[in-house]
């Protein structure tokens, strides 16, 4: 009768794994790319299972809650040693009269395994490993046995019969003192993976192989060996029928899609290609761009900003939030990693998105859209050749940004991708810190070739941002390692600190956007209605408005009094140097002055307006970013801005001030215009017969040309 519950013990250190127990218990170490213990999951997924852990089994626990998809238990053995440890606890949750099966978590059973038909208690035999303990003759013998080994596995018909098991100990021992006899099941094709020796002979899996490969003389014969590797098949199958049509030499040559059968590339994977010189290096990064951009130009369609926002960060966010629970120190706004505090991607996604946003493109172009060092290959060590396609960009096939491929080139140019897809790392997480360490594909060092030979199409900022993204994306998509998980989630945060501490001008713009925006805000509303309504009755009473500046806002002088111009009012521009020289005969009684002058300090501003406050009749008003200063003492009528800073990198040079001041003016001009019922055609078009302004109001203007 087949057992219904299945007990894992997993509750032992693995210090025989060595490294690969250092961050997680034995029974997620990756076998065949899947962590050992869900080989039984996937062979079994009906059973019940109540799973034994101790060591590490906050990281068990976090890990099963995600990815887990079989009925479970865990029970914690805190406190007790040996195969006996937590034992009487799992026994406790089986109900009364349950067959059941207990096996170790490091044992993965044959495909061709069966259980056998008999209500008797069985010990499984190992048969293709060696053991410590063997079961002979009905005994359980301390002694090791390459054809009668105890593999642990065991299938007792019901809990009763390991009544009295201790807490602590050897269950095998236990099992021998207790005098317990089975029926033996040979355990054909059965491996046991407690030693690190026996996992390291396993050939070196990728991250999510999707793909069953064969060679057949010159060619190989490619099928999906899942639902989602039969899926990128056809996407892939699209891709290659696509380029064909367009003549495109750089991908193998197909000779039939079903199976997708093609040649077999005399060559290696770029990553391969490490121990060349840098010449070598240059002139292949050269033909990879080149046969690139080649792909780029065969197809454009206009930019699509859903998908282009799903493909770098709503695929991104979803796979994150997957293993936030799972990743140590995930939820801590900053991480400590290989020594550098980087910020975390969950306390930064507004920033991030402006950030991507910044970079979308006016069109999509027909990409790769995985062109990493393992998907491109050299024919005869010269010619690049494409393989592995991805064929799609979020849900648009065939085309998205160009960038795309860029950053996944760069992905394995600058950050190693295909040497961490070959699990060649190395990922340390202590109580506060993380170390991490990536095999190199020793082609660091042609970063700026990459960017020369780019030619300005993609930033550094760019390239890096987006490389953050897609180490953080790669996070759930290598599910099957623990370690793989935490480490594409660390290095994306690596790469993201780069980016967010390189300058960008989108980032002086938002700087400097709060600086301006809190200085507006403070300046006085009644203030600026009183420059405004003196302005207004100067010019209904057939008078002027003088700006007079120097320095910097000459320049704003000039644009506001151009701008009054235009409208058909009086104004004009008094330098304030040469207004002492003969200048300041252009001031008439009745006629409104503006002086402008940031520390309302300056020698000239002030001398001007102890002349021009002797000037019957004469309005002045000052403009000025000190309270306190000179200037705004005294003079009655002033307009004060508070700026907290320049946005310079000194605080010193008039910046922000001359933008403020700027627009100051240009608010009084434009409400002066509105308050006295300027007309386009009557009071501007006169003004303003040429360029395109003048073209588009000939055009559009109410009033007859003619007239």
């Amino acid at each position: 009768m087949q057992p219904k519950y299945v007990i894992i013990q997993a509750g032992g250190k693995g210090s025989r794994m060595e490294i690969l127990t250092r961050n997680k218990p034995k029974a997620l170490v990756p076998v065949n790319n899947l962590p050992m213990m869900f080989h039984i999951f996937r062979k079994y997924p009906d059973k019940k299972y109540i799973i034994i852990g101790d060591y590490k089994c906050d990281v068990l626990e976090r890990y099963m809650r995600e990815f887990a998809d079989v009925d479970y238990q865990i029970v914690r053995a805190t406190g007790h040693k040996g195969t006996c440890a937590g034992m009487r606890l799992a026994l406790s949750m089986l109900p009364n009269n349950e067959r059941f099966l207990l096996i170790w978590c490091d044992l993965i059973l044959g495909d061709d395994h069966v259980f056998l038909d008999t209500n008797t208690d069985v010990i499984g035999i190992a048969k293709d490993f060696s053991c410590r303990w063997s079961y002979k003759n009905g005994e359980l013998m301390e002694e090791p046995s390459d054809t009668d080994g105890v593999a642990g596995y065991f299938i007792f018909g019901d809990k009763s019969h390991l009544a009295g098991i201790p807490e602590d100990g050897e269950f095998v021992r236990w099992l021998k003192d207790t005098n317990h006899t089975f029926v033996p099941q040979p355990l054909w094709h059965t491996k046991e993976y407690g030693l690190y020796s026996e996992w390291a002979k396993l050939p070196k899996m990728r991250c999510r192989p999707f793909n069953r490969l064969r060679t057949e003389g010159d060619k190989i014969i490619k099928e999906g060996i899942d639902a989602q590797g039969r899926d990128l098949a056809e996407k892939e199958i699209a891709w290659y029928k696509k380029l064909q049509g367009e003549q495109f030499d750089n991908i193998p040559h197909i000779y039939q899609y079903s199976p997708l059968t093609m040649e077999y590339i005399d060559g290696k994977n770029i990553y391969e290609y490490s121990y060349i010189s840098r010449d070598q290096k240059h002139y292949i990064l050269e033909k990879i761009i080149s046969c690139l951009k080649s792909v780029h130009k065969l197809g454009s369609i206009p930019a699509d900003r859903d998908n282009y926002y799903d493909a770098y960060l709503g695929k991104t966010y979803a796979r994150l939030e997957k293993v936030r629970r799972l990743v140590p120190f995930a939820n801590q706004e900053k991480v400590v990693i290989n020594g550098k505090s980087c910020r975390n991607i969950f306390y930064h996604q507004e920033e991030i998105e402006r950030l991507v946003m910044q970079y979308m493109p006016k069109q999509f172009d027909l990409i790769h859209g995985d062109c990493t060092f393992s998907n491109t290959m050299l024919r005869h060590d010269s010619e690049p050749v494409l393989i592995d396609p991805r064929g799609y960009f979020s849900h648009i096939q065939f085309y998205g940004d160009a960038a795309y491929d860029w950053v996944k080139l760069y992905y394995s140019l600058i950050s190693n991708y295909d040497q961490f897809n070959l699990k060649r790392f190395s990922l340390e997480i202590g109580d506060d810190s993380v170390k991490l360490d990536i095999a190199s594909n020793h082609w660091e060092m042609m970063e700026d070739d990459f960017f020369d030979l780019l030619e300005g199409e993609v930033s550094r900022q760019q390239m890096k941002l987006l490389l953050a993204l897609t180490w953080l994306s790669l996070t759930t998509y290598a599910w099957e390692d623990y370690d793989s998980i935490c480490g594409a989630f660390y290095n994306g945060l690596l790469y993201l600190e780069e980016a967010l501490e390189m300058e960008s001008a989108y980032g002086y713009f938002e700087e400097n956007i709060i600086q301006i925006e809190n200085a507006l805000r403070s300046i006085s509303g009644q203030q600026m209605e009183n420059l405004i309504s003196d302005c207004e009755k100067t010019l209904q009473r057939g008078h002027k408005i003088v700006v007079s500046g120097l320095g910097k806002n000459v320049p704003i002088c000039e644009k506001f009094v151009g701008t009054m111009l235009s409208l058909g009012q009086s104004a004009g521009f008094l330098h304030t140097n040469s207004a002492v020289h003969g200048d300041m005969g252009m001031i008439r009684p009745g006629d409104l002055v503006i002086i402008l002058s940031k520390s309302g300090e300056t020698e000239e501003s002030v001398y001007l307006a102890k002349l021009l406050e002797k000037r019957e009749g004469v309005k002045l008003w000052a403009m000025t970013f000190q309270d306190n200063s000179v200037l705004a003492s005294m003079i009655r009528d002033k307009l004060v801005v508070h700026l907290g800073h320049e946005g310079d990198l000194w605080n010193v040079m008039p910046n922000n001030s001359t933008t403020l001041t700027l627009m100051v003016l240009q608010t009084v001009a434009i409400e002066l215009a509105r308050r006295l019922q300027l007309d386009l055609d009557r009071d501007f078009r006169p003004n303003h017969p040429g360029g395109a302004i003048g073209a588009w109001l000939r055009v559009h203007s109410k009033v007859d040309e003619a007239v």
